[in-house]
C-alpha cells in the first residue's frame, strides 16, 4: 500500500480512538458522581490508566519493536474496544474501574506503535511536519468526542454513551487492520531498536532535550488531569447540561485543531521550539489556574481556548524536543522514559488532586494546579539557554531510524 494511503488510514484510526477516549473522559467523572463516588475516589478512578504505563513503558517499547509497530497498532485498538464494552454489560463503579485499567494497558501499546509508525515515515517530510499532521487528526477526534458524548448523555444516558464509544472503537480497529495489512512486513524478534546501549538511560536523563520535554509534557499533564477530572463535575454543579459541558471541552480541542497545522509557523514566530514550549506551559497554567475565578459560560469558553492553544503546542513539540536533541541511537530510550514519567504523573496527580478537592474545593484545586505548573515553567526557563544551544541534526532518513523511536501521542485521556 502507498505510504500516503497507509498514513491516512493510521490518522483515521488514531482520530477515532481519541474521539472515543475523549467521550469517555467527559462521561467518566459525570457518571462516577451520579453513582455516588466522592472527589477522592474520582481522583483514583482517573489515575488508574496510568498504572500499567508506569510499569511497562520501557519494556513495551521493546515489545513493540520485537513484534512490529503495525501489529501492535491493531492489537492495541482491538484491546481498547473492551474498555467501554464492560461498562455497557456491567454498569457500575467496578466496571468503571476495570474499564480504566484496560484503557491504560492497551493505550500504551497503541501509543508507542502509532508514533513509531509516524517516526518511521519515509515521505520526505520533517518530523515536525509529520507529527503536526498526525496530531491534527488526534485533536480533531478530541474536538468531536466531548460534544457528542454530552448530547448522548442528555438524550439517552451514560450506558448508551459507552455503547457509542464501543462502536467508534470498532471503526478505529477496522482502519487499524488496514494499517497492519498495508505496512511492510517485519519479522518478529528482529527490530533494530530492541537492544539498548549500556548507560543509555543515565545519559539520556542528562540530555537537555529530554529534560525540557518532560518538564513540558509532565507539567501540562499535571494541570490537565485536574481539569479533566473535576471541571465537568463543577460545571454540572453550576447547572450546565452535559451537552454544554461537552461543547466547552470540545472548544479547547478545536483550538488545538486550528493551531497544529500552522505549528511550524507559530514555532518560528515564538523564536524556536524551546521558547514555544515555555509559552505553551504559561498558557496552560493560566487557563487551568483561572478556572478558580470563572463563573460564566463565556469565561469558561475563553479559558478553554487558552488551554487548547497551550496543549496544541506542548505535546507535539515535546516530542520534537526529544527528536532534535537526543542521538538516534538513544531516542527510543528517551521517548520511553518520557512516556513513563508522564504516566507516573498521571497516577499521582489525579489522586492528589482528589484529596485536595475533597479537603477544600474545586476552585482551590484548579488554582493549585495552575500554580504548580507555573513553578515548573520557571524551572524550564532555567534550562532554556542550554536547550536552545543544544539542538542536533536529527532529521535522519526514516530508513535509518530504529523502530524503538516510538513517541507518545498527545494524551487521550488521557490524553
Amino acid at each position: 500500500m502507498p505510504v500516503a494511503r497507509n498514513f491516512l488510514n493510521q490518522c483515521l484510526a488514531s482520530g477515532l480512538m481519541t474521539m472515543a477516549s475523549s467521550m469517555m473522559a467527559v462521561m467518566l467523572p459525570l457518571y462516577a458522581v451520579s453513582l455516588g463516588v466522592g472527589a477522592q475516589w474520582l481522583g483514583v478512578l482517573m489515575a488508574l490508566p496510568g498504572i500499567f504505563p508506569v510499569v511497562l513503558a520501557l519494556p513495551a517499547g521493546r515489545w513493540v519493536d520485537a513484534v512490529g509497530a503495525p501489529r501492535w497498532f491493531l492489537l492495541g485498538l482491538v484491546g481498547l474496544t473492551f474498555a467501554p464494552l464492560g461498562v455497557v454489560a456491567f454498569p457500575g463503579v467496578a466496571a468503571l474501574a476495570a474499564s480504566r485499567l484496560l484503557l491504560g494497558f492497551f493505550y500504551i501499546f497503541f501509543t508507542l506503535a502509532s508514533q513509531s509508525l509516524v517516526a518511521a515515515l519515509g515521505n520526505g517530510r520533517s518530523h515536525e511536519s509529520n507529527f503536526a499532521v498526525h496530531s491534527t487528526w488526534l485533536a480533531g477526534g478530541r474536538m468531536v468526542g466531548p460534544v457528542l458524548a454530552g448530547v448522548i448523555i442528555d438524550v439517552a444516558g451514560y450506558r448508551a454513551g459507552y455503547g457509542a464509544v464501543f462502536v467508534v472503537l470498532l471503526g478505529a480497529a477496522a482502519f487499524g487492520l488496514a494499517v497492519a495489512r498495508g505496512a511492510p512486513a517485519v519479522a518478529p524478534g528482529h527490530a533494530r531498536g530492541a537492544a539498548r546501549r549500556r548507560g543509555a538511560v543515565l545519559d539520556t536523563l542528562r540530555n537537555v532535550g529530554l529534560q525540557m520535554a518532560v518538564l513540558t509534557s509532565a507539567g501540562v499533564f499535571l494541570a490537565i488531569t485536574m481539569r479533566e477530572a473535576f471541571l465537568p463535575v463543577m460545571l454540572e454543579q453550576l447547572g450546565m447540561s452535559a451537552t454544554v459541558i461537552g461543547a466547552l471541552v470540545s472548544l479547547g480541542s478545536l483550538t488545538s485543531v486550528l493551531i497544529r497545522p500552522i505549528m511550524p509557523l507559530v514555532t518560528r514566530a515564538l523564536g524556536g521550539t524551546g521558547n514555544s514550549l515555555v509559552v505553551s506551559m504559561l498558557a496552560v497554567a493560566f487557563g487551568v489556574g483561572m478556572l478558580s475565578a470563572a463563573h460564566s459560560v463565556w469565561a469558561f469558553a475563553a479559558l478553554a481556548v487558552v488551554v487548547g492553544f497551550g496543549t496544541g503546542i506542548a505535546f507535539p513539540l515535546s516530542i520534537v524536543a526529544v527528536a532534535s536533541h537526543v542521538p538516534v541511537v538513544d531516542r527510543g530510550v528517551a521517548l520511553s522514559l518520557r512516556l513513563s514519567i508522564n504516566h507516573t504523573v498521571e497516577v499521582f496527580a489525579p489522586t492528589l488532586s482528589g484529596l485536595v478537592v475533597a479537603a477544600t474545593s474545586f476552585r482551590f484545586g484548579f488554582a493549585s494546579a495552575g500554580l504548580a505548573l507555573g513553578a515548573l515553567t520557571l524551572l524550564s526557563l532555567s534550562i532554556l539557554p542550554r536547550f536552545n544551544a543544544g539542538a542536533v541534526a536529527a532529521d535522519a532518513p526514516a530508513q535509518e531510524m530504529p523502530g524503538a523511536e516510538a513517541v507518545e501521542a498527545p494524551r487521550a485521556v488521557t490524553r
